[in-house]
């Protein structure tokens, strides 16, 4: 939450500004914008949210762009990936059924109705996406290792990072398959965790996939793994911005204030001395161009 933050309130992105922006509403669909029509800046925005969920959806779900791009990478990256939605998805049925055992129901293998339903549903997410997420791992972590247009970008943290994510998909796969009670385990786990009591007596696969999961949780805000929301504001801020800025809004003044900001780049077009902000720099072009 805090990393979500401080990106929220950063300075203002340098704008993409390229066109079709998917909530273009009637424009998108042939790559036009509202800047096609004569004074658009009077005129309302329309914006269509099914135009940015066109896009969105099958980047999230399915990581449209890398199967676009990279089709190898996409074999491991996607079942890496979509093993941890599903993984999200038996958990939060988890404490559900925890809840539900709490308030004096009872979801568990033999129990009818909702109860048996919702044991059966979490089992078998559960169990999916722990395979799932153990041969995308094997996968990730192979081509990460022998593929050489992928190598020149490796750092020991990805190698980390995918051993520790596989041992949460392994210790469950494992948990899953050799102890009966593991799913009964994990709605007691919640349990416990939601009255703030002890924990029941777990088995070895269930401890390791509880504390490889409380540890991956822990170190994930300080990884480059955080982009599952920063590309929210990859998107929505950057590429997909292009509001009309008026005169004293917010963002308007955000951007008049990083204008006072010194500049220091090194290109000698710019000619900044760390001292002059980027008014200065400007104004001193305009007079050199004037002459």
């Amino acid at each position: 939450a805090y990393r979500a933050f401080k990106i929220a309130t950063a300075q203002e992105h340098l704008r993409w500004e390229l066109y079709p922006v998917p909530h273009e509403k009637g424009r998108a669909s042939y790559g036009g914008s509202r800047l096609e029509e004569p004074d658009w800046w009077t005129k309302k925005e329309e914006k269509s949210l099914i135009g940015e969920l066109k896009v969105m959806i099958p980047e999230i779900l399915f990581l449209k762009a890398v199967w676009e791009h990279n089709r190898r990478l996409w074999t491991g990256s996607f079942p890496f990936h979509f093993a941890l939605y599903a993984l999200i998805v038996a958990e939060l049925g988890a404490a559900l059924g925890g809840i539900i055992n709490l308030s004096g129901g009872s979801v568990a293998a033999n129990a009818a109705g909702f109860g048996g339903f919702l044991y059966s549903a979490v089992f078998w997410i559960f169990l999916f996406a722990c395979g799932l997420g153990v041969a995308g791992a094997i996968r990730l972590f192979f081509l990460r290792a022998v593929d050489s247009d992928l190598r020149a970008y490796n750092s020991a943290s990805h190698f980390f990072n995918i051993i520790l994510i596989g041992v949460i998909y392994l210790s469950g796969f494992i948990g899953v398959l050799t102890d009966g009670d593991f799913i009964a385990n994990m709605f007691g786990f919640w349990a416990s965790l939601l009255t703030f009591s002890s924990f029941p007596e777990f088995s070895t696969p269930m401890y390791w996939h509880i504390w490889s999961l409380l540890i991956f949780m822990l170190y994930l805000p300080f990884t480059h793994m955080t982009h599952f929301f920063a590309k929210y504001f990859t998107y929505h801020k950057v590429r997909w911005d292009d509001r009309h800025f008026e005169p004293d809004s917010k963002s308007y003044r955000k951007i008049l204030d990083q204008l006072k900001n010194p500049v220091a780049w090194a290109a000698p077009h710019i000619k900044g001395d760390g001292k002059k902000n980027w008014l200065e720099v400007v104004a001193e072009q305009n007079r050199e161009e004037a002459k």
